[in-house]
């Protein structure tokens, strides 16, 4: 890209330097222009603390193989040396980086955001790379302050096999499981064929091709309407569980033999009863969106509960700072250290729920859950999502009502629980609600429209 012309471009949309990465819409607010100064700020960044290795990869989306070449681009000119995995999912960057130890390592991808997204995830070592760093790049964009040098790009081929090999190393699979894999035509394609081809048991594959349309499905497979298929596939063929990924590998969904979804912090209650009976004592992170009942079961169980803000990156610096082995989120992010890194890979969260259903088939059935909603997505700008935001929580501490300020706004009281917080992916307010009834839950939503209204007019909140 020529350099000059960058330079009398226009000014880098602020809105997409994110908590914890940089995200937007392709040909909206996020350009191929920007993924060059992307990667010249992230490279002169990483050449003012002299790092100079890089790895990086890319989604399967439309747009993910010329954002790809602008970053890498940008890099190479401020120096660094690039070492390309190509295309691939989230998981395998961060697999390399803790292998290999690079410098740093950056993904291009959506995440689980419709096809038209896009946008680069960052780790700086083995450490998250998020908040104020992510506001210096945008910084260093701004003020065109950037340091030239003379990089390169190394192509890497071997570290698909070895990702593959060390993921399936420390399991043993009954051989008469009946598995649905719903790859939803993201990056996750190629490694859960290899994976599924060296394992026993019946392993069926569903969208299985890379297409970044994602025509079958949305990339979010956290939602009823994702799974459907899913769902059916797995009940009407007598399955004994499905599993589905985002478009970039680091969300896993699990549908039991039922058909039924688990949300992700019913499946971390159950992971957590056998992790802890393993690590008796340990820590176990959950994110602010999860229910109580998670929490109750860690501690019943002997462990130790710790609630943290939604976003991987605070997930992996609280792991990092505290010593956990197992956390998870309600967004379908599951991290295991005991036996594998501490990073969010949905492939390996499917084994490790693999090696639970072999123990007991019916690991994942007849689970009791309360009246709780989904994640439930109310759209409104960037800059209103942290006006109404923090406007409520000073009317809610008026009325003397107590509150968790981890991430956003939860209220727990004789009827039940709910959170509401400003989404770091998307336009959005983020609201969960579990009342201890049907009728505690009516009212507890009542409660929560008339709160909203006023900033709102025609908030609804069904889902």
């Amino acid at each position: 890209m020529d350099e000059e012309l960058c330079n009398n471009s226009r000014v880098i949309a602020k809105e997409i330097f994110r908590e914890y990465d940089i995200r937007g819409i392709v040909d909206q607010n996020l350009f191929l222009q920007d993924a060059y100064y992307i990667g010249r700020a992230f490279g002169t960044f990483l050449a003012e603390k002299k790092l100079k290795k890089v790895c990086v990869g890319h989604d399967c989306r439309n747009s993910s193989s010329e954002l790809f070449r602008e970053l890498s681009s940008g890099l190479i000119k401020s120096g660094m040396e690039v070492i390309s995995l190509g295309v691939c999912h989230t998981p395998m960057v961060y697999y390399a980086e803790h292998k290999m130890n690079f410098d740093a390592c950056v993904m291009v991808t959506g995440s689980h955001n419709p096809p038209e997204y896009n946008g680069f995830k960052f780790m700086l070592g083995l450490d998250p790379f998020f908040g104020k760093d992510i506001k210096t790049l945008a910084e260093m964009i701004v003020a065109r302050k950037f340091i030239d040098g003379n990089g390169r790009e190394v192509v890497m081929n071997h570290i698909f096999s070895s990702y593959v090999k060390d993921i399936i190393s420390d399991f043993q699979f009954s051989n008469d499981l009946k598995i649905a894999w719903d790859i939803g035509n993201g990056a996750t394609s190629n490694a859960v064929k290899a994976v599924t081809s060296m394992i026993p048991g019946k392993h069926h594959l569903l969208f299985e091709e890379m297409d970044g349309n994602f025509p079958n499905r949305s990339p979010d497979p956290t939602t009823a309407k994702s799974i459907e298929y899913l769902a059916k596939f797995v009940s009407y063929n007598d399955f004994d569980a499905g599993f589905a990924f985002d478009s970039d590998g680091d969300r896993l969904c699990v549908v039991n033999n039922a058909g039924e979804m688990l949300y992700s912090d019913q499946l971390l209650s159950i992971i957590a009863k056998d992790f802890l009976q393993k690590n008796p004592g340990a820590q176990v992170i959950a994110d602010v969106k999860s229910c109580n009942s998670l929490f109750e079961t860690i501690k019943s169980c002997g462990g130790i509960a710790i609630m943290e803000k939604v976003g991987h990156s605070f997930i992996k610096a609280r792991m990092k700072s505290s010593g956990a082995l197992l956390a998870g989120e309600l967004s379908g992010h599951i991290y295991f250290k005991d036996r594998w890194f501490g990073f969010d890979d949905g492939v390996y969260a499917a084994l490790r729920c693999l090696e639970l259903l072999s123990a007991n088939k019916n690991a994942f059935s007849n689970l009791k859950y309360g009246f709780v909603t989904p994640e439930i997505r109310i759209e409104c700008s960037e800059n209103e999502k942290f006006l109404i935001i923090e406007s409520l929580k000073k009317k809610l501490k008026n009325k003397k009502i107590s509150l968790i300020e981890i991430d956003g706004i939860r209220v727990t009281s004789d009827l039940g629980w709910w959170i509401l917080r400003a989404s770091n992916t998307q336009s959005a307010l983020s609201l969960r609600i579990e009342g201890y009834s049907e009728e505690n839950m009516k009212k507890i939503k009542a409660d929560i429209i008339k709160y909203l209204q006023e900033y709102i007019p025609h908030v609804s909140l069904d889902t």
